[in-house]
């Protein structure tokens, strides 16, 4: 699962309850897959089993299902729903602050440069100020240029006669100034602690697991007890990896047509030679 601007996923505290009392079980799997699935299609299969379930409860019941899979499944589905939304959460952090740090990048190179080269010219006399400047320049890195801004600002902010004398832009003190409140704010946003997302990503991952084993229960009973002409049969299969097929051969049907009409035009080139 790559770290991607994901949908994001509603919850609610309910789910959030059946969570909590489930995270000890869901904590303690150690053989868990990761889903093949998006976030967002899983949480949406959860939640139109569990209405099937409440509809179809007497039929299922009838397969010989262990009841458990149905009395749980609303909590195992909710705890799902809310380390999804979790881990959904951390990613989506990191992928909007790189947007909008990449968004501000362009001004925040034009600022550096022009504050740069003022505070040159404005402390050129000054060893002091002129060494502090040298090392400004040296920053690299997302961070650095976070503190740059802070620097040239306060720099700028306390010499400001020096910098009247070479008629610099005073604005750009401001702006400096703007800009490393902002970019500061993205950077600790854009830094998660790899931890955190690591930890909420296996969470989900166990969860997942942990509802994986109902769900494959109930697909199984529902196939059982309605018959293949009965309507409600192809609901107890997954919705997601239905929709797959249903692409996949519509695209295999298109490849074919096109083939077909392409071996129609070879043999008509044929016969016209």
């Amino acid at each position: 699962m790559t770290d991607v601007p994901l949908s994001p996923i509603e919850v609610t505290p309910q789910q959030k309850a059946y969570y909590e009392k489930l995270l000890p079980q869901i904590s303690a799997i150690t053989d868990y897959a990761v889903p093949k699935i998006p976030p967002e299609e899983i949480v949406g299969e959860a939640n139109r089993v569990n209405a099937l379930i409440k509809e179809d409860r007497s039929r299922l019941e009838r397969s010989g299902i262990e009841l458990h899979y149905l009395d749980c499944f609303e909590e195992r589905a909710g705890a799902m729903s809310w380390a999804a939304a979790d881990m959904v959460t951390y990613i989506n952090m990191e992928s909007t602050a790189k947007k909008e740090w990449d968004a501000l990048q362009p001004e925040a190179d034009v600022v550096r440069r022009k504050l740069l080269k003022t505070l040159k010219r404005a402390f050129r006399k000054n060893k002091d100020l002129s060494v502090a400047v040298e090392r400004i320049k040296d920053g690299k890195g997302n961070l650095d240029q976070v503190l740059d801004f802070l620097s040239m600002s306060k720099l700028a902010q306390e010499n400001k006669e020096m910098l009247e004398k070479v008629f610099a832009d005073l604005s750009l003190i401001d702006r400096s100034s703007e800009l490393h409140t902002k970019l500061s704010g993205i950077h600790s946003r854009m830094v998660t602690d790899p931890k955190k997302l690591d930890q909420a990503k296996v969470t989900f991952y166990k969860a997942w697991t942990y509802l994986n084993e109902a769900l494959k229960e109930v697909y199984e009973a529902g196939q059982y007890v309605f018959d293949e002409d009965d309507q409600r049969h192809s609901l107890y299969y997954s919705d997601y990896h239905v929709r797959l097929g249903k692409a996949s051969a519509k695209a295999k049907r298109s490849q074919d047509s096109a083939k077909e009409a392409e071996n129609s035009t070879k043999d008509t080139e044929v016969v016209g030679a």
